[in-house]
């Protein structure tokens, strides 16, 4: 990997800020050694409960940025089939692979990971921060992990290096099979929306019965 590629990290990664980690251990020491002393609780609990938050509060970031990287993955899914289909129809016009590759994202909502990463990857060609367009589509793939986008670039560096005269069909191919798992990926959404509206529904259901029975419980408990 050449020097310039090197500098092009932070155009993909997203890393978590140590400093912040180490804030919000420092938080959960304090509130927790305080809110169990002010409890009553003993020095040594105290002690264990304010290291369980602060660990909390360590490793809390780690989950979350997991938890948005599953997201945008499946935004990357997602949003890739109606990139495709703008890139195909692009290159049935005449234009080059390149041009339509960069037109591709004009009107698009960057605040979609999909077309947001792909502007910064367009960004950093503009600044010269890589040798080729293969190479930092290259880049980009290795960074955000997505298969769709393994698979839009293997495509890329397969017309790049050989060549092909039906790049607009291939690319057409392409926005029907990445359509279909789109629409895959979005009824397993569903089905999860579904499993988590059961979640509060179960919890009442719950709450009912131990309010049904403690008055039965209670007058047992008197009787014995």
């Amino acid at each position: 990997m050449n020097k310039n590629s090197i500098k092009t990290n932070d155009l993909f990664d997203k890393k978590i800020d140590k400093k912040k980690r180490m804030m919000l251990f420092a938080a959960g020491l304090i509130l927790g050694l305080g809110i169990s002393l002010a409890a009553g609780n003993s020095v040594v609990f105290s002690a264990v409960c304010s290291i369980a938050m602060g660990t909390g509060g360590f490793f809390l970031p780690v989950l979350l940025d997991k938890k948005r990287k599953k997201k945008e993955m499946k935004m990357y899914e997602i949003d890739m089939s109606d990139y495709l289909i703008s890139v195909s129809l692009l290159l049935s016009s005449g234009i080059t692979l390149w041009d339509a590759l960069r037109r591709g994202i004009t009107g698009a909502d960057l605040k979609k990971p999909l077309y947001r990463d792909l502007a910064k990857l367009f960004d950093g060609l503009d600044m010269g921060k890589f040798e080729s367009p293969v190479e930092a589509f290259e880049e980009f793939a290795a960074k955000c992990g997505s298969p769709a986008v393994s698979t839009l670039t293997a495509v890329i560096v397969q017309n790049y290096r050989k060549g092909s005269g039906e790049i607009a069909e291939l690319f057409g191919e392409l926005s029907v099979s990445s359509r279909n798992n789109r629409k895959y990926i979005c009824m397993k959404l569903a089905d999860e929306a579904t499993t988590l509206l059961l979640i509060p529904s179960t919890m009442v259901l719950i709450a009912l019965v131990i309010l049904l029975l403690t008055p039965a419980v209670v007058a047992l408990t008197g009787i014995a």
